[in-house]
């Protein structure tokens, strides 16, 4: 087995952080509660909250966790975070529906309501083309 060069690891390591974050993300909104988000975010972030359906925050679910899930296997170099990342981003897209259709929840999230899926979306279409670059050239298992 070759040994890999420092920027696979690096990479990785910061595709690990990211999904690690959006898990850590993701529970603080679900264990807060409506006076702790009030608090935190303000009224139209509460009201906002409350107008999320709950099949997006499912879908949340699934994009945070099948993400850090790929991220571990990626750095486990194991073929099976390729399909992982794919489910992460379809699961994220999902869970986005309501901001881009929604005009209540854009009206309460202001005009940057669309930053985050965009980043969101970049950043996984990055994860999905590495790590199926890496698995074309064998890296992973």
């Amino acid at each position: 087995m070759k040994k890999l060069p420092v920027w696979f690891w690096v990479v990785g390591a910061l595709f690990l952080i990211w999904n690690a974050f959006g898990c850590y993300v993701y529970l603080v909104d679900m264990r807060a509660s409506d006076a702790v988000y009030l608090e935190r975010y303000g009224e139209d972030m509460l009201a906002a909250r409350a107008l999320y359906p709950t099949w997006a925050t499912a879908f949340y679910a699934l994009a945070v966790w099948s993400g850090l899930l790929a991220s571990l296997l990626l750095l486990l170099r194991r073929k099976w975070c390729v399909p992982l990342f794919m489910l992460s981003l379809v699961a994220a897209i999902i869970c986005f529906i309501p901001n881009f259709t929604d005009a209540a929840l854009q009206q309460l999230t202001g005009s940057t309501y669309w930053v985050m899926p965009v980043v969101v979306v970049i950043i996984g279409v990055v994860q999905i083309w590495f790590s199926r670059r890496e698995s074309a050239k064998g890296t992973l298992r």
